[in-house]
């Protein structure tokens, strides 16, 4: 599959291994394990921050109008409309999307606001960095016309009839 045209997502994934695999002391392993976690949550975030600015209005765009519609993409309003019936209807694969999400979210989260006792193993790293990936896989193999519903549930206002 072709990979999406946004490096910071790909970077992401390289940064959270590297940090995952980080030697050192105790602590030191375990703080960076963390921000691998929580990388491995932004690098799908920003995948599907790159479908919502690509597929609306181009990546090409100059940055003054690229910006504003690649951070439309809010995190609390993404875990709920990838987990919803509509995301259902674009797909499956858009449902294993939002399941991934959900997951790399949750784990985010730990990482990111638990208090220094939480349990960090290396194995529960790599499988997230692993579900990272294979997510942004999911993403980038989505069909153009599927790629456009998705952009379109994330970020559109919804208005009841």
């Amino acid at each position: 599959m072709p990979r999406l045209g946004n490096p910071l997502v790909y970077d992401l994934i390289e940064t959270s291994r590297a940090l995952a695999n980080m030697r050192g002391r105790v602590n030191l392993r375990k703080a960076a394990m963390r921000r691998a976690i929580s990388g491995s949550y932004y690098a799908v975030f920003h995948a599907l921050c790159f479908v919502c600015a690509s597929e609306l209005i181009g990546w090409s765009q100059e940055n003054a109008v690229l910006e504003p519609i690649y951070r439309l993409l809010d995190h609390g309003t993404a875990k709920k409309r990838l987990n919803s019936r509509d995301a259902n209807l674009i797909g499956s694969c858009v449902t294993d999307i939002g399941n991934n999400f959900l997951s790399l979210q949750e784990a985010r989260n730990a990482a990111d606001y638990s208090p220094p006792a939480l349990t960090v193993r290396h194995d529960e790293t790599l499988r997230l960095i692993e579900l990272a990936e294979r997510t942004v896989t999911l993403i980038e193999s989505l069909p153009t016309l599927d790629r456009k519903k998705l952009a379109v549930l994330l970020i559109a206002r919804t208005r009841p009839l």
